[in-house]
């Protein structure tokens, strides 16, 4: 899983310097908001669940050129093949939503241009669950997250967004699941 994501963060460093070495004011300037909606895929450290899928969105403003609050919220799906109840049955991945995260996150976005950006940020937030599951132990987790990413502009307020993601999930001292993997959405600027 390790060397998926060293390949990864080598995909998005060789694609950020195609973007734009030069960063302008004009692009990812304080004041712009933005909607995006996004879905990815993780690999975990969990006994019952070796994956998950996730699928929501997100809303920003920059408060200042390049740096941008985000708040997200996200359905996370276990693997249905490994994530099973006490009597047997699967869960996840079968159109029900095992549990719901939201978050807030910073994002920097230290390579701009008119052609897109390279970015970098850190989160924290909680994910809730009707029941106890394989992601969270309790129904009630926090979940810190931090991500690298890469955005492609496709026309003035439409982009592509593509970023690579650590999660740790059950509160710092441990005992939580940890999962790395990706998303990709598009956002909307305005």
């Amino acid at each position: 899983m390790w060397a998926i994501a060293r390949i990864a963060l080598l995909v998005i460093c060789a694609a950020a310097m195609g973007v734009s070495r030069i960063a302008t004011a004009e692009d990812y300037r304080q004041g712009t908001s933005y909607v995006e909606e996004r879905g990815g895929v993780y690999g975990t450290t969990g006994d019952e669940a070796h994956r998950l899928s996730t699928q929501g969105g997100a809303a920003g403003y920059y408060v200042a050129d390049g740096l941008a609050l985000e708040a997200e919220g996200l359905g996370y799906s276990e693997d249905s093949e490994t994530a099973r109840t006490p009597d047997g049955t699967t869960i996840g991945q079968n159109g029900a939503m095992d549990a719901m995260g939201t978050g807030v996150m910073a994002k920097w976005h230290i390579v701009h241009g008119k052609k897109g950006s390279v970015h970098v940020g850190a989160g924290t937030g909680g994910i809730m669950s009707g029941q106890e599951s394989a992601l969270a132990q309790d129904r009630l987790s926090q979940a810190n997250n931090a991500d690298v990413g890469l955005t492609l502009n496709m026309s003035d307020s439409v982009s592509f967004k593509a970023q690579g993601r650590y999660q740790q999930i059950g509160g710092l001292a441990g005992g939580g699941t940890e999962s790395m993997g990706g998303n990709v959405g598009f956002k909307i600027s305005f």
